[in-house]
């Protein structure tokens, strides 16, 4: 493993701003002194994941993802430790030496040499017999050669294992040959995945191939577009096919086309048209939404111009609304794409569909299967509109969306106001549900928790009372009793705001996870002195219910051999005073705060 001091490492996180590394990646809006947005790490429609730039962490109530600047990037772009570091030092002028040998992140630089392999042996193989059927097609298409070259369009061949073969030689190891994507490993071995595709490389947003989309060129598979399955250098809810090539010029233009297919991204690109990037055939994600309100304010959507197009395209629509994207919908004729679209009708064609262009509502009530000429039918029709704008946050959007629908549904807009706030309050009580049943724990794990909380929250007094009072060998989470002793011992007295280095000191994910939530909730407590000695008692009776408990079984099994229980029962009555005096010490410590 690369050795990097610790006080480097401490350096490199204390001097990184997480509120800035993450705004790169995800829309935050403030809530009070943190900062809030759609989660990266899961699809959600109402933001639940918090940055607190005091403390330089962050944590998402959702799926419990957590952590700080070291550990997001880690996530995210799924890179090493060391490449985390390296890139945050880069960004914040920290000198970074490191010491070099075969370590972790040589898993991930052979992830990406395996790809760029693939690459390589892919586009060979156009200069095959089969090869060359296959560039035919891609000419028939209206691809030109600069195109091809350009993306890196390839050829699989239809064996079994000619790939595999040619990795095998460049001394790869095992374990990146199965987790690459690139093969599939059966009972009877490892074989190529994709055999007899036509192979576009994917590239993440530092133009790094991980992985492919491979069309189907036998005729003989049901699945006409194959791609590669999740890695660790590769999640499909996070790649948008082209964007690190026309990211500039949705900058320029503040705006981007998004269309579905590979071959769709290709046709408007090689047309000029080059603020497009394409969802690769899947549904528009929160985290794609992330990156492209980064770089535009307005998404034309231009989806298949069939039925499931046209229902994707409202999905997507939704999704960026709630990313405070405005929306314009692109009319694509029936039957058509915009492949064939742009190839039949050419690109100043295509150009005046923008400007044509729908707003979502009127798409969505164009291409509705209700019959709005019939009340009940509108009624469902406003219903499903409404459950979309609960999710919509920014008032404005939502106010003017509402105005819209108020008018194609002839009603006034008080109408359609109350029923979205109907389904948002089912919607909030479903989550305050969820959350109490996620969420119950037993009155010691609770209290553990609040003691980390306090030892957190920078309140100068409380810490000087916890330290010397707080004995975690009783803490009966392991999570928990590290955490406090970490802060114990990093001694928190001077306010201790940047607890970011706590979350550094666990290996497991989900403790992390633990560690951030609890961190990002340390905030000054109402009546601490009160809640230090309720949890200080709490913590402090464990021992003694559980020899209690103990006890108790022992004086039933001496019942049942006839044996004398008087020395048992005397144990277990001592053992009650005592928790009767831990009770008297509580009422008299809160008794002395008044």
């Amino acid at each position: 493993m690369k050795q990097i001091p610790q006080d480097t490492i401490d350096q490199i996180r204390d001097s990184s701003e997480i509120l800035d590394i993450i705004s790169d990646y995800v829309e935050l809006r403030q809530r009070g002194r943190n900062y809030f947005g759609l989660c990266p790490f899961h699809p959600e429609k109402t933001p639940s994941f918090s940055v607190a730039p005091d403390k330089q962490i962050y944590h998402c109530f959702g799926c419990g993802a957590g952590g700080n600047s070291i550990s997001f990037l880690m996530e995210y772009e799924k890179i090493s430790f060391v490449d985390s570091l390296k890139t945050l030092a880069a960004r914040y002028g920290v000198e970074l030496n490191v010491n070099r040998d075969e370590g972790s992140d040589k898993f991930f630089s052979q992830l990406y040499d395996v790809h760029n392999q693939a690459v390589s042996f892919f586009k060979n193989n156009l200069d095959s017999t089969h090869g060359k059927k296959v560039l035919k097609y891609l000419q028939s298409r209206g691809l030109d050669s600069n195109t091809i070259e350009s993306f890196d369009i390839g050829y699989a061949g239809d064996g079994w294992d000619h790939l595999l073969s040619v990795i095998r030689n460049k001394k790869i190891s095992q374990d990146v040959i199965e987790k690459c994507g690139l093969f599939t490993k059966t009972d009877k071995g490892i074989f190529d995945r994709f055999r007899n595709r036509l192979m576009f490389p994917i590239s993440n947003r530092g133009d790094r191939i991980v992985g492919f989309g491979g069309r189907d060129m036998s005729g003989e598979n049901d699945a006409k577009y194959l791609n590669s399955p999740e890695t660790p250098i590769y999640n499909k809810r996070e790649i948008l096919y082209g964007l690190s090539r026309t990211r500039s010029e949705a900058r320029e233009k503040r705006s981007f086309i998004v269309v579905e297919g590979y071959m769709d991204f290709l046709q408007l690109y090689q047309n000029g048209i080059k603020n497009v990037v394409a969802t690769s055939g899947t549904a528009l994600t929160s985290a794609q939404v992330s990156q492209l309100r980064k770089l535009a304010d307005t998404v034309y959507l231009c989806y298949d111009g069939d039925i499931a197009g046209r229902k994707a395209t409202i999905a997507a629509g939704y999704n960026l609304m709630r990313g405070g994207i405005n929306v314009k919908i692109v009319i694509v004729p029936e039957g058509s794409d915009p492949d064939s679209w742009v190839k039949e009708f050419g690109a100043h064609d295509f150009k005046k569909g923008l400007k044509d262009a729908k707003d979502l509502i009127t798409f969505h009530f164009e291409n509705t299967l209700f019959d709005i000429t019939d009340a009940t039918q509108q009624s469902k029709l406003a219903n499903e509109i409404a459950h979309e704008l609960t999710t919509i946050n920014d008032d404005i959007i939502r106010r003017e969306l509402v105005r819209q629908v108020a008018e194609k549904l002839s009603v006034d807009e008080i109408s359609i106001m109350r029923l979205i706030e109907s389904k948002g309050r089912r919607i909030n009580q479903k989550q305050i549900i969820d959350v109490k049943n996620e969420n119950y724990q037993s009155s010691l794990y609770k209290a553990e928790e609040e003691i980390v909380k306090l030892l957190a929250s920078g309140n100068i007094d409380i810490f000087e009372l916890l330290k010397d009072k707080v004995n975690t060998t009783f803490f009966s989470n392991p999570t928990m009793k590290v955490l406090a002793d970490y802060l114990i011992k990093s001694d928190s007295s001077n306010g201790f705001t940047n607890v970011s280095g706590a979350v550094d000191i666990f290996e497991e994910k989900y403790e992390r996870e633990i560690a951030s939530r609890l961190l990002l909730e340390a905030v000054e407590i109402e009546d601490p002195y009160h809640v230090a000695i309720d949890c200080l008692i709490t913590i402090e009776k464990q021992p003694l219910k559980k020899k209690i408990e103990q006890e108790r079984i022992r004086l039933r099994q001496i019942e049942k051999s006839g044996k004398d229980t008087s020395e048992t029962i005397a144990s277990i009555m001592k053992l009650r005073e005592n928790l009767s005096e831990l009770e008297k010490k509580r009422v008299s410590l809160l008794k002395s705060l008044k």
